[in-house]
């Protein structure tokens, strides 16, 4: 095998196989604290794969995430920009960022709320949990293998804008829900996402990495700020998606009238598949066509503004339409020669397969030889099973069931606020506050509202209850995204290209399992299941941070020390 060229333009987010909320919404943010060193892998396969098409602007050199990528930094030295052109840049870099937030706002904004219905719309025969434990199943072999080949052949601009198309038909396959179309839809979705969430991860840290080298700011800090920047734009399509479907279904409410408390013995905690659905109500197909059709022209939007208006830099891939005939030079040896610049694409393109291989071998390795990531599955499992509880079992069994379908997406708007506003102020309040105390707040947060859905009897008149439950369970849900993806740059620098598949791995896992058992399990069963888990990740999760403090007192560092160190050299 030919000698392969290793090109580091701009590296891929830490996030950014990043699978956890579809909800798949795993919040990066970048804690200040740093550990030991690990061995790496030679070269970033992932970053180079989903990256090396794309450069930066002409009067600058792109800063690559990986620190093994600095060694020919000094060979590249170019002249400042003009504060004119640094403008410029920084303009364009703010807009591209807008241009992707609003992109996925749109996006999920139709699939969110679209998916906290499908337990209530498509309960016959189980179909809306079904179709979403086949969807998350599909997540698990995408991840590590489609979307790295993905974004190295097609650029990072066409994987996002094809994969949210996949969006789009999977609402279009619940004008007719049957099994031989939405299931067939959900397979698509999951590969779609997987493509999606890592090629977004991969853009936003594209962005944040030239900005930061335009500005002279923090890499780190910048790439939290704009991760920050895009999910708490994101996290507000709860808020208009939900909106949207509680002002259609409001309109067959009258149909239907107020809501029986005679009917919600089958409610909350005891209610069981194929039992009593309470006062939830079917609405009419008509109704279910205007829905679906609104959402289905947010999802077009989408990806008119991606194809049109996103960095037409990003869009360079192996097969792109925006690809030069230019070879690309070799840019680890220096050399200008088309000839070797060629023979160096056959070898990295033959070479495709046999890298994916080792990088998701490596990823095992890594799990089972790093003590601290074994810790932390059950704390990434129940990051997703509790979204899974969310999204599958309180909209239906309690909201759905107690006050009828049409209250369904008013509670949600309600978790939407709350988890956006959590969402952007925990990445502030970390300079502050200690994580292990932001983790014990979500906790504490989670196992109140366990025990209140477990002992408290859901009836109409509790109606105000929804709201509290839906809005505290938002704020823990905004620390758990954000603090279990900063876990992974605060323990495993230099890492995350093995890291973040474990937890895209795992947390694709969860979500199969929790909507797999979902159509088979009374919901006291499915609470005291997460119930469990949140004690035995709180108990992991301890642990790992007891092993970490061990590790800075015998290396005689502090947190601040450790991360001066890591943002300072570069390892051999």
């Amino acid at each position: 095998m030919g000698k392969r060229k290793t090109q580091h333009l701009e590296g891929v987010s830490n996030g950014a196989l990043d699978f956890s909320d579809l909800t798949m919404t795993r919040k990066a943010s970048f804690a200040g604290d740093s550990p030991q060193e690990i061995p790496t892998l030679s070269v970033n396969h992932l970053t180079n794969m989903s990256t090396a098409f794309s450069p930066i602007n002409k009067e600058m050199r792109s800063t690559p995430l990986d620190a093994n990528a600095h060694e020919d930094s000094h060979d590249n030295k170019t002249s400042a920009p003009s504060p004119d052109d640094v403008s410029s840049t920084k303009r364009r870099i703010i807009i591209d960022l807008l241009i992707q937030c609003f992109g996925f706002l749109l996006l999920f904004t139709a699939y969110q709320s679209l998916q906290n219905l499908q337990s209530s719309i498509n309960r016959a025969r189980n179909l809306g949990l079904t179709s979403l434990a086949v969807l998350y199943g599909s997540l698990i072999p995408a991840g590590p293998f489609l979307a790295p080949v993905a974004m190295r052949y097609f650029g990072l601009k066409w994987t996002i804008t094809g994969s949210m198309v996949t969006y789009m038909i999977f609402t279009i396959a619940n004008y007719w829900s049957e099994f031989y179309t939405v299931i067939p839809a959900s397979v698509l979705l999951g590969v779609g996402a997987a493509c999606l969430w890592a090629a977004n991860g991969a853009y936003l840290t594209r962005l944040a990495t030239r900005y930061a080298l335009v500005t002279g700011q923090n890499k780190a800090a910048t790439i939290s700020l704009f991760f920050g920047i895009f999910f708490g734009i994101f996290q507000t399509s709860q808020i208009w998606g939900n909106l949207i479907s509680s002002l259609v279904l409001q309109q067959g409410a009258a149909d239907q009238g107020a809501p029986s408390a005679a009917n919600v013995s089958s409610c909350g905690a005891a209610n069981c598949p194929g039992g009593g659905a309470g006062n939830l109500v079917i609405p009419p197909y008509s109704l279910r066509v205007t829905l679906i059709s609104i959402y289905l022209v947010c999802g077009i939007l989408a990806v008119l503004i991606m194809a049109l208006f996103s960095d037409r830099e990003a869009g360079k891939g192996i097969f792109s339409c925006l690809k030069t005939s230019k070879p690309r030079k070799n840019l680890s040896s220096g050399d200008d020669g088309q000839a070797r610049g060629s023979e160096d694409d056959q070898d990295e393109t033959s070479s495709d397969c046999k890298h994916l291989c080792e990088r998701f071998l490596a990823a095992w390795k890594f799990m089972f030889r790093e003590k601290r990531m074994m810790l932390l599955i059950p704390l990434i499992m129940y990051g997703t099973m509790e979204q899974a509880l969310n999204v599958a079992i309180f909209t239906q069994a309690f909201v759905g069931c107690t006050l009828g379908i049409h209250w369904i997406g008013w509670v949600m708007i309600c978790f939407g606020v709350c988890d956006a506003i959590s969402a952007l102020l925990v990445g502030r309040l970390r300079k502050w506050i200690p994580r292990q105390v932001l983790f014990g707040t979500a906790a504490v947060l989670n196992l109140a509202l366990m025990i209140e859905m477990l002992t408290v009897k859901p009836h109409p008149s509790l109606t105000v209850l929804f709201f509290v439950h839906a809005g505290l369970w938002g704020v823990a849900d905004g620390i758990w995204q954000t603090q279990i993806n900063s876990l992974y740059g605060v323990l495993f620098p230099g890492q995350q290209e093995v890291a973040f598949p474990m937890d895209g791995f795992w947390g694709a896992v969860s979500y199969t399992i929790s909507f797999a058992y979902g159509g088979y399990l009374c919901a006291d069963v499915k609470i005291a299941i997460l119930l469990a888990l949140l004690v035995v990740s709180m108990a992991t999760y301890g642990v790992v941070e007891l092993m970490e403090k061990r590790r800075l007192e015998k290396n005689g560092e502090t947190p601040e020390d450790a991360t001066e160190i890591k943002e300072n050299t570069t390892p051999e």
